[in-house]
């Protein structure tokens, strides 16, 4: 994407997105604009594998959050449709409809924060339900280097238990280890896995951004580390 900016706009908004870089103070909840996408390479970790390249795209912004199209990158042909809170926490996410939505972040965000939170995923086509148990807390800084450039990002770890929700039964545990950097109001790493009740490994995946559209003034990132336009 190719800014017209001229270049007075851009020693004004410079010099804010180093003092936000630099603080490192709390982080406030991210502000995504219609057109914004994320674009990311899937890889099967367990395989060893890569796997399809999409793109995450916001299709529109109402009461009911934050509607997000998936694509295939190199086509641009629709695969589904997500739904995720103004915080973008999944509610739609796949089959699954959680209430409330995971909470992948608690906003504002600093280093050490903890959270609890339990929810109900509801994945009506498969006719059942999940009760969540989730802890989240946020690690610290880190420069993460993705395909898309190198990002200084909040590293977030996210365990949850989860088991039938009208059962209590064990179902399994996932963490989700996520890298948010807010000048792009999103992940540009996440790796996830799953076990089972029996704490056996079965799945490991991880999407990493190779490219990114920013409809308000361009990130820190893309000016200093070349990343995608």
């Amino acid at each position: 994407m190719t800014f017209k900016r001229s270049f007075a706009v851009l020693c004004f908004i410079l010099p804010c997105a180093l003092a936000q870089a630099g603080n490192h103070e709390s982080v406030s909840a991210p502000a995504p604009a219609v057109g914004d996408s994320w674009t990311y390479q899937y890889t099967d970790v367990w395989k060893g594998a890569k796997g399809n390249i999409n793109r995450m795209e916001v299709a529109s912004i109402d009461e009911a959050g934050v509607h997000v199209a998936i694509k295939r990158a190199a086509s641009g042909s629709l695969i589904s449709t997500q739904l995720f809170s103004p915080e973008m926490n999944p509610i739609d996410r796949g089959g699954m409809h959680f209430a409330p939505s995971f909470a992948r972040y608690a906003f504002p965000l600093t280093p050490g924060k903890e959270w609890h939170s339990e929810v109900v995923g509801d994945n009506s086509k498969a006719g059942k339900q999940w009760r969540y148990q989730i802890k989240g807390k946020v690690m610290d800084w880190e420069k993460v280097r993705v395909p898309a450039g190198e990002f200084e990002a909040l590293k977030i770890v996210v365990n949850a238990d989860y088991g039938a929700a009208d059962s209590g039964t064990p179902g399994g545990h996932l963490t989700e280890t996520v890298w948010f950097v807010p000048a792009l109001n999103h992940y540009v790493k996440l790796e996830y896995q799953d076990s089972d009740a029996q704490g056996r490994l079965y799945s490991r995946d991880s999407w990493e951004l190779t490219a990114y559209t920013h409809k308000s003034a361009p990130p820190l990132a893309a000016v200093r580390l070349g990343a995608s336009r």
